[in-house]
């Protein structure tokens, strides 16, 4: 069985590491291709787990790839990429086509504003089965057929994360966030919490993992010397080893404003660490308020500090919030989501 996996680029990015972390489970009974519109730094990778990756930008090498490739299935991951090669899939070929269906524009302005568009509609009407990232995505696609949709759920590489062991007690009081530096992460209502946080816990700290924009960096940096938090509010960088961040960290923070499913949410459910997180996007969809971690509304800035605060001071609260979120998070290892995907693509070749 031959696979077509159609990606808009090569790029790091939410919907491109995900899929490169689950194509390495994908059943090794099938072949896998990857086509995509744009390289990136992520194109190594990808053709270490794929059979052949092709990155067209033009319309015969689209041409030559899908028509003349001779695909049992097609799984279209973005909405645009559906758009150029769906028309060319059902009328030149008979291969199956899957679109999977995550949070990009449409999927999030559907769920959140009730915005419709109707050409999103026409393709998912038109393919033979869809996937979609959640239930609460799928219903809010009320019009498409249940009997061709298949919630995935979101996944992560979480496997070198389920082993790492409780804070000790001489663990730092850190929050730990992974999230690139830019305005809709919100990180400035961080800062503001932690300056609330450091009344209660004056050692606590916040460790920020992720490369942003220079403009939202300088802004920072300078909202934590005006707070007084120099050396307590760091922004670290890029880091390959979260793991080794997580290990040090008794919390992870996330304020942002906009979110689809947060990987770096999972990350710390896998590794024990409860989450103090806002009520973006599709936050609930993982974690339960109260359970996993505790979430605030967007922009609630004392109500993050006053979580942050409970868990830092109860530690068995701290703990017991960890060890429901480990549990929470074997659901979405991308192993779970492959072996579910790979099902898929073969029920739908077959027919």
């Amino acid at each position: 069985m031959r696979v077509l996996h159609v990606l808009e680029s090569l790029s790091p990015g939410g919907v491109e590491t995900t899929f490169l972390n689950v194509l390495r489970h994908l059943s090794p009974s099938m072949t896998h291709d990857v086509l995509a519109f744009a390289g990136g730094a992520l194109e190594p990778e990808y053709r270490q787990a794929a059979h052949r990756v092709f990155v067209a930008h033009r319309v015969d090498d689209l041409e030559r790839l899908v028509v003349g490739g001779n695909y049992d299935a097609a799984y279209i991951l973005f909405e645009r990429c559906a758009d150029r090669l769906l028309p060319m899939l059902l009328t030149r070929t008979a291969t199956a086509v899957i679109y999977g269906k995550n949070y990009d524009f449409s999927g999030q302005w559907r769920s959140t504003e009730g915005f419709t568009w109707v050409p999103d509609d026409a393709m998912l009407a038109a393919s033979d089965a869809v996937t979609f990232t959640t239930d609460a995505l799928a219903s809010a696609y009320a019009s498409a057929d249940r009997a061709r949709g298949h919630v995935l759920g979101k996944g992560a590489d979480i496997t070198p994360l389920m082993t790492i062991a409780p804070p000790a007690a001489d663990t730092r009081n850190r929050i730990l966030a992974i999230a690139n530096p830019n305005p809709r992460k919100r990180l400035g209502d961080l800062v503001s919490a932690l300056a609330l946080v450091r009344r209660a816990v004056p050692d606590a700290e916040v460790r920020v993992i992720g490369g942003g924009d220079a403009t939202e960096e300088r802004r920072l940096r300078l909202l934590a010397l005006q707070q007084g938090l120099a050396g307590a509010f760091v922004l670290a960088g890029v880091s390959r080893d979260i793991p080794s961040e997580l290990r040090e960290a008794r919390i992870v923070a996330l304020p942002s404003g906009n979110e689809g499913v947060p990987t770096a949410l999972l990350e710390a459910m896998a590794a024990g660490r409860p989450v103090v997180t806002t009520d973006a996007g599709h936050v609930r969809s993982i974690v339960a308020d109260g359970q996993e971690g505790f979430v605030v509304p967007i922009g609630d800035v004392s109500g993050m500090a006053d979580r942050i605060v409970d868990l830092l001071s109860d530690r068995a609260l701290a703990e017991a919030m960890g060890r429901r979120g480990r549990e929470r998070a074997q659901r979405h290892g991308v192993e779970a989501i492959a072996s579910r995907l790979s099902a898929i693509l073969a029920s739908q070749a077959a027919c």
